[in-house]
């Protein structure tokens, strides 16, 4: 998880599932050789709420990624981001491809929610020291 890589290729598969949605690409190395990676994402659920969707990708389309590679060296690792070619960006998590700064505002609830009330703890921000747990 301390090392992260950039890959740029074209999507061979993108499975939508639980518990862990996957995205095989096929990248071209600089001899002209290829390989198929393997990017292990997070649920649909997760990745949802993330702003993802099934129909993200499809066969053929050209992606930059970064993941957090396997230990041993396989052409396997935990997806961060992915840039596809429209331009979009979805993060996944830590060391993701950046983000644009979308302005003030952005980062509030999903449209159709209304505002936290006012003086609401935001998710996360509780004081858990005087937990029971």
């Amino acid at each position: 998880m301390t090392k992260s890589v950039t890959l740029h290729g074209k999507v061979e598969k993108w499975l939508w599932a639980n518990p862990h949605s996957w995205l095989y690409i096929k990248v071209v190395k600089p001899d002209g050789s290829e390989e198929i990676w393997g990017c292990e994402a997070g649920s649909t659920g997760m990745l949802a709420r993330s702003g993802w969707g099934a129909a993200d990708m499809k066969p053929g389309d050209e992606v930059t990624v970064t993941l957090a590679p396997e230990r041993d060296g396989q052409h396997i690792g935990l997806l961060n981001g992915v840039q596809l070619s429209s331009g979009k960006i979805l993060s996944a998590g830590p060391g993701a491809l950046p983000v644009p700064d979308l302005g003030p505002g952005a980062g509030g609830p999903p449209p159709g929610f209304p505002p936290p009330p006012p003086g609401a703890i935001p998710p996360g921000a509780a004081d858990t020291a005087n937990s029971p747990r």
